[in-house]
């Protein structure tokens, strides 16, 4: 029963975040921690499902047409290099400075989802030209060290970016996806040496991350707003840091 319940919740966080260009780890990493109480098995199996849920996602929007190589490319190639690094901090980072940093992200990102900041960004003054490329090189390392480190994909980081080079929401979010997938796949490879899961459970919540995604890819690319979804898991992720707060006191 506790692995159907996983896979049941894996499956509706892969569906929603799917819809908005992002892998889920933002979500998995403390939910798995709350569960296990290890903070770099969390991690692990975060990036995991971020892979599957990135993957399955990028099949639909390379299907559809609306990711843009030009920019994801270069973007993957600078961000799997910096994952390498990051994974390497965490096994030499206190743990509570780690889960301190991941709280205070989900209040940005929670924010972030609850505002619609990305929107915002989207009206400002864009970076257009060679100095588009500069960014992508230099945030691709830092988006990469924060993924290994953190056990996140990074997208949550990488959809306001490409909205500030013209992207719109859409696009965006079908980028962003595809650029996840790899750094969340190389952050994965860091931490796997050292990984001795339950096999069973692993083979169940990989297929609820696929079938999430590619539903919640499908939806996305059907328009179906996801607006009102994106402000209530921002409430979520707030509720969920505060818990992680309170845990540390």
């Amino acid at each position: 029963m506790e692995i159907i319940a996983f896979a049941l919740i894996v499956f509706f966080a892969s569906s929603l975040f799917s819809m908005i260009g992002l892998g889920g780890a933002i979500f998995y990493v403390p939910f798995f921690y709350w569960v296990t109480d290890d903070f770099i098995f969390s991690i692990t199996i975060a990036l995991l499902l971020n892979t599957v849920t990135s993957a399955s996602a990028a099949i639909t929007y390379i299907r559809k047409k609306m990711v843009d190589f030009k920019i994801a490319v270069p973007f993957i190639i600078a961000s799997m290099s910096g994952a390498q690094a990051g994974a390497y901090l965490t096994k030499i980072a206190p743990v509570d400075l780690l889960l301190a940093m991941f709280a205070i992200l989900m209040f940005i990102v929670g924010e972030e989802m609850i505002f619609s900041r990305i929107q915002v960004l989207y009206h400002k003054k864009q970076i257009e030209g060679q100095k588009k490329y500069f960014f992508i090189v230099l945030f691709g390392l830092l988006v990469g060290a924060v993924s290994g480190m953190l056990g996140i994909g990074g997208g949550t980081f990488i959809v306001p970016l490409l909205m500030v080079f013209g992207f719109g929401i859409k696009r965006a979010a079908a980028s962003s996806g595809f650029i996840v997938l790899f750094t969340s796949l190389s952050a994965f490879v860091a931490h796997a040496a050292s990984w001795s899961p339950d096999m069973h459970m692993v083979v169940a919540v990989i297929l609820a991350s696929f079938l999430g995604a590619q539903m919640g890819s499908h939806l996305m690319h059907s328009k179906v707003n996801a607006d009102t979804l994106q402000k209530m898991f921002g409430v979520i992720l707030w509720i969920m840091a505060l818990r992680m707060l309170y845990g540390l006191l």
